[in-house]
């Protein structure tokens, strides 16, 4: 008799034991841990969910390497920007940047790290990080990513044709270009402010091209012969660039005075990355001292309704915090 109890007892803490192993794996975020494991990672607070409804890019990171600012929402479903200010447990939500369920998008930190410009409704606005001076820039046309030229003119990546220039609450051509009327998107400024790195889109994603806009001519050079979008210029004298379908980061070494690639591109992030758009829309951003910051692509599942109740952290974002010592190891 006392067999057959202690088989049945056996039996039962087993099953317990699948049980629990059950709900261990359904609450297993959906993208596993890349191999390359970052030096950081910061969770999303569970009851929120990371991103806006549609296109743009959805974070950007401070010049100098120490906050993230991303587009979120609370289970109540207001739209807002949040700052994660790296080191710390939890994200500050941007107060006057909430937008209800409409769309926010492109958050871009000025070039001193005081504001963020960002896209909401055909309205460009920028706030400081703690979000007692919000104002409006101007009204614009959906964007599809924005820069700082100057401290009082962004441009703009336009989904309908060359980039344009928001100036004292003005929209206009950023120049009479030369180039293809085409999509020009995800703009980024060199230094000297005297060129412009885009992605021209035309369709699917894989006929994306990285182009560089010289703005005293107005001429355009293409960089790339193959599929290349989400152009970035580092301050390691690297060009960073997104890839194929996953949005693998590739980086090439980058000659600012001649405005040419130098070597053949590398791929120094192998982890599928999340993103939006046949413009190539990705969500990973580089400060001036070599932090990246990189949300990765997952696949819809029942963590998601989870996540949206509070039940786990689904989505999160990447750190790495000496990123140019990889590149340099890379791109020798």
């Amino acid at each position: 008799m006392r067999r057959v109890v202690l088989a049945l007892v056996m039996v039962f803490v087993l099953l317990i034991g699948i049980g629990v192993m059950g709900v261990m794996m359904v609450r297993r975020p959906a993208t596993a841990e890349p191999v390359d494991s970052p030096d950081l990672t910061i969770d999303v607070p569970p009851g929120h969910q990371y991103g806006g409804p549609s296109f743009g890019r959805q974070l950007d990171i401070s010049p100098d390497g120490n906050r993230i600012v991303y587009v979120g929402s609370r289970h109540k479903g207001n739209r807002q920007l949040f700052v994660h200010t790296i080191g710390e447990t939890e994200p500050a939500e941007i107060p006057g940047a909430e937008v209800g369920n409409r769309d926010i998008r492109d958050p871009t930190f000025s070039p001193d790290g005081r504001y963020v410009a960002y896209w909401a409704q055909g309205i460009i606005k920028k706030t400081t990080l703690d979000g007692t001076t919000v104002s409006v820039i101007g009204n614009a046309p959906s964007t599809r990513g924005i820069g700082w030229l100057d401290s009082e003119t962004l441009v703009l990546g336009n989904p309908e044709g060359d980039l344009l220039k928001l100036s004292a609450g003005k929209t206009s051509a950023l120049v009479k270009s030369t180039g293809s009327i085409l999509p020009h998107v995800s703009p980024n400024i060199l230094p000297g402010n005297k060129a412009v790195l885009f992605t021209l889109a035309d369709g699917p994603l894989i006929n994306a091209r990285i182009q560089v806009l010289i703005l005293e001519t107005g001429e355009e050079r293409q960089l790339f012969d193959e599929n290349a979008y989400a152009p970035r210029y580092l301050t390691s004298g690297h060009l960073v660039f997104g890839r194929g379908p996953t949005r693998e980061l590739m980086a090439v070494r980058f000659d600012l005075s001649k405005l040419e690639i130098v070597g053949s591109a590398q791929p120094v992030l192998s982890v599928p990355l999340s993103g939006t758009g046949t413009g190539g829309s990705t969500d990973y951003a580089v400060s001036q001292t070599g932090v990246v910051a990189y949300t990765p692509y997952h696949e819809a599942s029942i963590n998601d309704t989870l996540a949206w109740f509070g039940g786990i952290p689904l989505t999160k974002i990447h750190v790495r915090l000496k990123w140019f010592e990889e590149l340099n190891r890379s791109l020798p």
